[in-house]
Formats: C-alpha cells, structure tokens, sequence
C-alpha cells in the first residue's frame, strides 16, 4: 500500500512537471520590430514568453543603437567620430570606451587585412560617395590629394589612456565597414540579458542569430547572387550562435570607361574595386563578420584563405565572369547551407 502510494506520488509529480514544461514551451512567441536606424533598417526578431518582455527588450535595443550611432556616425555632426576631424594635430583626445574599443579592433583588422580594412578611408568614401551622387568620376588629382590623408600609420591609440592622436591634419574616419555589425553584437548581448535564450538581429544585412526557432534547426538566411539585388541561391544558410555578413557592389556602383566601381574602396589604390564579386562571411561575431567582409571582398583568394582561417571564419566568393557566376569557399562554408 505504501509503496504503491510513493509509486504514484512519484508519477504525479513527473505528469505535472511535464505539464509545466509543455505549458512554458507553449507561451514562447515570436516577436518582430523594425526601425531605420544607422541608415539601414534594422530588424529584431524575438521569442519571448510574453510580449510585455519582447517589447522592452526591443525598445532598449533600439536605443542602444542610437547611443553607439551617436558615437561612430560619420554623418551627423553632433557625433563623437565625425568631431574627430576638426581634432588639433599631435594632441591626444580622450574618446569614449565605445570609440576605443572599436577603434582597437579596427586597428588590429587593418594589421591582419594586409591594409584593405582601413577606417582612416574616409577621405577617400567621401569623394566616392560624391562622385556616386553626381555621378561625375573623381579625378586622379582627386584621389591622390585624399589619399595623402589615408593610413593607420598617421594615427596613435593608446588604449590604456583611451586616447587617440592625429599625427597629420585632415585625417577622417569611417566605420561604415564595421559600426553595425558592432551594433548587432552589442543588441544581442542586452537581448540575453532580458532572458531571451533565441533571436536573431539584423543591422541591414549583418545579422547575428541566437539559439533557434521553435521546431528548427538554426534561422535560415539568404545568400546573395553577384550583380543582383534580389536573387538569393536556392539553399540557405542555417545558422545558430553564429553571425553573417554580405558584401558586394548590388546597390551602390558606378560606371566609368566601361568599368563597374563598387562603393568598397581599397584605401591602398583610392580606387573602389572593379570586380564583381560577392562575399559572405559566418563568424563567431557581426563585428568580425563585418569587416572581414568587406576585406574579403578587396584581398586576393590566398590572402583570404588565412584571413578566414585566423578568425575562425568560414567564407564564399562569388564572381560574375562573362555572365557566368563562379564559386569558391574556404573553411567549412558548405556544412551551414541546408540540406
């Protein structure tokens, strides 16, 4: 009788254990929002137990990235990088942990890029970015005279003063190639802070998926066909825990002598690169999916091939060639497309 009695206790206590488990699995939903933020969309997706948690989740988000925008805009004026230009020669200007941090890892990425990710570029992006608008070709004279202001070399980070120094005039930073994948990453990190265990952030086009969907293997994410702004390759990616960028000329080019100049500039030519190639980047982190990307799309494939290989990263090339599209990959890229 007694034993029989524990007996069914035991199983009672196990049904509604399992009850509770099936209830909770049960009240996760999924949660979107969007706003335009660092001149892209910017989109959240959350699975959250109740939509109270995934709003403010979202809300904090949002403003978070208006804080990191407000440091690394080299638009607004009110920015703390876009002040940096007016910064007095040789004196060493205290910038904010946001700034120092992310000018620590551009500073290392500039040394294993081989030089292609330079944020000291941007002299060199505004003339390009005028030269897009008015669609007038930038001069040589041009791009030699802003190429004079252009290089790692002619700035000092001391990172345990957190300051950095000008050592010419005229110097203009840009984190165009880095600024929203670190976003994304610093999103995701207050997102777990909320609890929420799956999510997926998207700084218009670098993305970092967290955990995964209910009843799915990882977040599917399209895969870019060269020279085409909508087409996406017929399997997708599938990742968890994992962060992508694309990088390609789809969207901002211009044509000149019968040549196709991308917005991705190489600082070490002042030129933008005139192959039509696509780069997708998995890495542990947007940051470093980020930049990679846009280095990968400037380097030769061996100098890729160590660059992926020194930051864990798996990569696909793909190039239009006389209107055949050709493939490479390095590291273990194929493993994340589906099946």
């Amino acid at each position: 009788m007694n034993a029989n009695f524990f007996y069914l206790k035991k199983l009672l206590f196990f049904l509604l254990f399992f009850v509770q488990v099936c209830l909770s699995v049960a009240q996760v939903n999924r949660y979107t929002y969007s706003m335009q933020k660092m001149g892209s969309p910017f989109n959240l997706v959350i699975y959250a137990e109740a939509k109270q948690l995934a709003d403010s989740a979202a809300s904090q988000s949002f403003k978070l990235i208006d804080s990191i925008n407000i440091i690394c805009s080299d638009y607004d004026s009110s920015a703390e990088l876009y002040k940096l230009q007016f910064a007095a020669v040789g004196k060493p200007i205290k910038v904010s942990s946001i700034l120092m941090e992310l000018l620590c890892t551009a500073s290392q990425a500039y040394k294993d890029s081989y030089g292609s990710f330079d944020i000291t570029v941007g002299p060199l992006s505004r003339l390009w970015r005028n030269a897009r608008t008015s669609q007038l070709f930038p001069t040589a004279t041009a791009i030699n005279e802003a190429r004079k202001c252009i290089g790692f070399n002619k700035v000092q980070i001391d990172s345990s003063a957190q300051t950095i120094t000008f050592l010419q005039p005229n110097i203009q930073l840009d984190m165009g190639g880095i600024a929203k994948g670190y976003a994304a990453d610093k999103v995701l990190a207050l997102l777990q802070s909320f609890g929420i265990t799956n999510a997926l952030v998207d700084a218009g086009g670098d993305m970092v998926a967290f955990g995964k969907p209910s009843q799915k293997k990882g977040w599917r994410v399209g895969v870019n066909i060269p020279g085409q702004q909508e087409a996406l390759w017929n399997r997708k990616l599938i990742l968890s825990n994992k962060a992508v960028a694309t990088s390609g000329d789809a969207f901002q080019y211009m044509f000149h002598e019968g040549k196709k100049y991308a917005h991705i500039i190489d600082a070490r030519t002042g030129y933008g690169v005139t192959f039509q190639r696509n780069v997708t980047v998995v890495s542990p982190s947007a940051t470093t999916a980020d930049w990679l990307a846009t280095a990968c799309s400037i380097l030769t494939l061996s100098q890729v091939k160590i660059l992926a290989k020194k930051y864990k990263s798996e990569v696909l090339i793909t190039t239009l060639q006389n209107g055949r599209i050709h493939k490479v990959s390095f590291g273990k890229f194929d493993s994340y497309l589906e099946q």
